[in-house]
């Protein structure tokens, strides 16, 4: 972070300020995804599984795991509600304990959209919040899990640490 305070801008000029930030940091992420995708074989493997107590994000094949990342939860999504994971008491510290940075560095910006904890989704929302947060936290990549088979509820998480496993 650098340290210089954009809240004398207008607020539309903040919000033209991130809409270009957050553009860019997309199309890095669909970059770092399709790398990340690649090297690890992400799309080979029959099964995947996201485990909240160790923050880990399993790759199976025929009851084997293959791939294993570490992750960091960005936030959820339920019906078109965003909540930001920084604020999500449903999700353990451990698995949340790095995402905060998004939320300093949107203070520093004055960039709503990451200070603020509820916010009305699409179906692009997720996807931005978790390329902006990849950046900010250099992640492997990201990946959107559905959680508890309840159609248009997701988990979003960026990766850490990602390896292949015997």
């Amino acid at each position: 972070m650098t340290g210089h305070n954009n809240r004398h801008l207008c607020t539309d000029c903040r919000e033209s300020e991130y809409e270009i930030y957050a553009h860019a940091r997309v199309h890095e992420s669909m970059e770092r995804n399709k790398q990340w995708k690649s090297h690890f074989r992400i799309g080979d493997w029959a099964r995947w599984d996201y485990d909240l107590d160790p923050c880990t994000l399993t790759f199976s094949e025929a009851g084997r795991a293959k791939v294993v990342a570490d992750f960091e939860a960005v936030g959820t999504v339920q019906g078109s509600q965003w909540e930001w994971a920084w604020g999500n008491r449903n999700l353990s510290a451990k698995c949340r304990s790095r995402i905060t940075a998004v939320r300093d560095f949107g203070e520093e910006k004055g960039w709503a959209k990451l200070t603020t904890l509820f916010l009305e989704s699409d179906e692009y929302l997720g996807w931005e919040l978790t390329s902006i947060a990849a950046h900010i936290l250099n992640a492997d990549g990201t990946y959107r899990c559905p959680t508890d088979d309840k159609p248009n509820e997701f988990l979003y998480v960026v990766t850490f640490n990602t390896r292949f496993v015997n």
